[in-house]
C-alpha cells in the first residue's frame, strides 16, 4: 500500500456493473487497472504545517507553473474543499464553513474517520486548518498578481456547486431594476466578478436571447456566462459522438464592449430596460419577455427573440 494516508473516495476506477461510471475511468485489471504509479491512486493530504517549502511549491510550481496559471489556455481555476477546525468553530461559529460537518473537521469530502487514522489530536487539525488558511490566502493572492481568478473569489460562489445568477420571467424587472443604474446591486455588478447561468429546459434552451440580453444588460467588467448550474460545465460529445449540446451561433457573436457604463429603465416604457454596446442596443422587454440583440461582427441582421 503506502505510508501516506489516502482514501478512495472521488478517484478512478474499473467500472463495474454496480458503479458503471466513477470519478474517473480505469481500463480493465487485464489492460492493466488504475495504474497511478509507485503509490495507490487515492486522495492524498499535504500537511501545510511543513511551511514555506510546500507552499511555495504550490504556488510558484502546481498553481502559477506551465500546466496551471502559466498556461495561455487557463484563466483560472477552480479550488474546491478546505480544512475545518471544531476548536476554532467553537471560538467564533459565525466562521465560513463552521460548524463542521463536510463530513466531519479535518479535510472536507475525505472519509469520516481520517483524524483517528491518522492520529491527529483536535489541536492538530487546528493548526493543519490554520496552515491551509495561509497557504490559501497567498495562493489567491499570486492567482489575483497573476491576472488570473479562482472559483471561491466570485460573488456568491461559497459553494463547488456553481450559483449563478440565473434571470427568471415572474422577477425580470425586479432584477434588473437592482442590477442599472440607482439599483442597489449596480455596485456589485459593477465591481465583482459575476457569473450568470443559461436556463435550461430539459438538454435545451428556456430563454436563450433573453438570458444574453440580461447578461449583457448587467455584467461589469469581469463577468462569465455559462451552461445551467451544476458546475455550469458545458455537455460536450462523449467517446461514441453523442450526448453534447452545440454551441448557438449567438454565444460566438462578439458584441464589443458597453458604450453606457451601466444599464437603465426607459422612463417613458416602465419595465424596459437598454444598454448600448458598440455592435448596437441591447434590449430586454420585461413586460413581454422580448429580448433585441445587436448584430455582432459576423451578423448583419439584428437578433429578436420572444
Amino acid at each position: 500500500c503506502s505510508e501516506f494516508y489516502h482514501d478512495q473516495l472521488q478517484t478512478p476506477e474499473v467500472p463495474t456493473e454496480q458503479k458503471p461510471h466513477p470519478d474517473g475511468t480505469c481500463p480493465p485489471a487485464s489492460d492493466g487497472g488504475c495504474d497511478c504509479g509507485v503509490h495507490p491512486c487515492g486522495e492524498y493530504l499535504w500537511d501545510h504545517r511543513n511551511g514555506s517549502q510546500l507552499r511555495e511549491w504550490l504556488i510558484f510550481e502546481h498553481i502559477l507553473g506551465p500546466d496551471g496559471i502559466g498556461s495561455p489556455a487557463i484563466d483560472g481555476l477552480f479550488i474546491d474543499d478546505y480544512w475545518c477546525s471544531d476548536l476554532i468553530c467553537d471560538m467564533d461559529p459565525s466562521i465560513a464553513g463552521c460548524p463542521c460537518g463536510d463530513p466531519v473537521q479535518g479535510p472536507t469530502e475525505v472519509e469520516r474517520h481520517n483524524q483517528a487514522d491518522m492520529g491527529l489530536t483536535d489541536a492538530d487539525i487546528l493548526d493543519l486548518t490554520r496552515a491551509w488558511n495561509q497557504t490559501m490566502g497567498q495562493a489567491q493572492q499570486a492567482i489575483l498578481d497573476a491576472g488570473a481568478y479562482t472559483w471561491s473569489l466570485m460573488h456568491g460562489q461559497h459553494n463547488a456547486n456553481a450559483m449563478p445568477a440565473l434571470l427568471a420571467k415572474a422577477s425580470c424587472a425586479q432584477q434588473l431594476r437592482e442590477a442599472c443604474a440607482g439599483g442597489p446591486e449596480l455596485k456589485t455588478w459593477q465591481e465583482q466578478a459575476r457569473l450568470v447561468g443559461v436556463v435550461l429546459n430539459g438538454g435545451g434552451f428556456a430563454q436563450l436571447a433573453q438570458d444574453i440580453a440580461f447578461f449583457l444588460l448587467a455584467r461589469g467588467p469581469y463577468a462569465w456566462l455559462g451552461w445551467g448550474t451544476w458546475g455550469m460545465c458545458w455537455p460536450l460529445l462523449d467517446d461514441n459522438g453523442s450526448g453534447g449540446v452545440p454551441r448557438p451561433a449567438v454565444l460566438e457573436e462578439d458584441f464589443g464592449e458597453p458604450i453606457d457604463k451601466t444599464c437603465w429603465e426607459r422612463p417613458d416604457e416602465p419595465g424596459v430596460f437598454v444598454r448600448h454596446w458598440t455592435a448596437g442596443l441591447v434590449e430586454l422587454n420585461c413586460n413581454t419577455f422580448e429580448a433585441k440583440l445587436p448584430a455582432g461582427v459576423s451578423h448583419t441582421e439584428d437578433f429578436v427573440v420572444e
